[in-house]
């Protein structure tokens, strides 16, 4: 059916996905609030800020909908970066009139993994794209089988958790971590 593949067929970038998610939205009539100064009942704005990011940084991306008394698989292509996804624009500004250039190393994240959902509402299978730390390859890995996948192909429509780690901090865990000289003591 010809709308089936006009939603198919949609995309978007994950800076587009943040910006929706950080947009202001004026609250609705019943959800006034009470001036404490006039006393008058406000019409409100709500806005989600990021003030703080952690060294890794897990996206969950909404593949589901509810529609009415029926839920949805969302097929959208987002288009995520490989590496230096740049969270500057997302983040609180403290004092700064404008946005730094080049994004400071606190706000820069490369992907490491990739977990993909494929399927539908009723059944569905999971597979993952990790990035090996030893040896900078993209694996692909399906139950019991893992194979090398070019990078070209990570960035799927079926990406549905994306796992970041803030650019130039390397976790004690990491396999990486004991290639530059970290001690765990």
């Amino acid at each position: 059916n010809q709308q089936q593949q006009h939603v198919q067929a949609y995309s978007c970038t994950l800076d587009e996905c943040f910006q929706l998610y950080t947009k202001e939205e004026q609250l609705a009539p019943d959800d006034a609030w009470k001036c404490p100064h006039c006393k008058q009942l406000q019409q409100g704005v709500v806005k989600m800020s990021l003030w703080t990011l952690p060294d890794i940084l897990i996206l969950h991306l909404k593949r589901f909908r509810q529609v009415g008394e029926r839920r949805n698989k969302l097929t959208t292509f987002v288009h995520f970066p490989l590496a230096g996804l740049d969270m500057t624009p997302h983040m609180v500004s403290r004092g700064h009139s404008r946005r730094p250039d080049p994004a400071p190393p606190d706000f820069l994240y490369d992907l490491y993994a990739v977990c993909n959902h494929h399927g539908g509402m009723h059944g569905g299978h999971y597979t993952a794209f990790c990035r090996n730390s030893v040896d900078a390859q993209w694996y692909s890995y399906d139950d019991s089988s893992a194979e090398p996948v070019p990078e070209a192909e990570v960035c799927t429509r079926g990406a549905y958790i994306l796992f970041y780690q803030r650019r130039n901090t390397i976790p004690l865990w990491s396999a990486s971590s004991s290639l530059t000289g970290w001690s765990f003591f």
